[in-house]
């Protein structure tokens, strides 16, 4: 049989292995008034009445673009020419060339002034016709006219809720992002103080 060290006595080792085996909840403590376990720290839900709850707005900005359109009347002037293109005032125009160069001259000199009469008297004919008579009209006319302007408009949006509630005889002020109703619910936890 194998001898055990001289240090190790069993009613120690019996001691270590109670220890050791007992559970979280038998350490824990026992409130006998109430049949309730409680450990060292003990965290529960509770409810505060709420005496009143004011919402909290704030203005938030908001820039739209508005286009907006309109007309306007433009005067605007044209010239506009007069006359006829027809092959009449050169022709016209040559006749009365031909007819003044034949003065000019005899002979062969003649024939020369007749053809460089009718060639002037043609040219200055075509010349007149196409200058013709020129006038100014004017007229107005609608256009259309933009521009983008941006429209400025303030709007207020709920931001929290001012929560005021009694617990335990006491009043709390918190704000809320919803109102809570009638109650509001708490956790409360209960510590013990060393």
């Amino acid at each position: 049989m194998k001898q055990l060290p001289q240090k190790f006595k069993p009613k120690n080792f019996l001691l270590m292995m109670t220890l050791a085996s007992m559970s979280p909840a038998a350490l824990a403590h026992h409130d006998s008034s109430q049949g309730q376990y409680f450990s060292e720290s003990d965290t529960h839900i509770e409810y505060g009445k709420v005496l009143k709850v004011t919402p909290v707005y704030r203005e938030v900005k908001t820039t739209t673009p508005v286009k907006e359109c309109w007309q306007e009347p433009v005067t605007r002037s044209k010239t506009v020419r007069h006359g006829s293109h027809s092959a009449g005032a050169t022709l016209a125009g040559g006749l009365i060339g031909g007819i003044i160069g034949h003065q000019f001259g005899k002979g062969r000199g003649q024939k020369l002034s007749t053809a460089v009469g009718t060639l002037i008297g043609a040219q200055l004919g075509h010349d007149a016709v196409r200058d013709g008579h020129a006038s100014q009209h004017t007229y107005t006319s609608y256009e259309s006219f933009c521009e983008v302007e941006n429209q400025v408009s303030y709007e207020e949006i709920l931001d929290v809720y001012k929560v005021t509630y009694r617990y335990n005889g006491k009043k709390y002020k918190v704000d809320m992002p919803y109102d809570p109703g009638k109650r509001i619910k708490l956790k409360v936890s209960v510590d013990p103080v060393f």
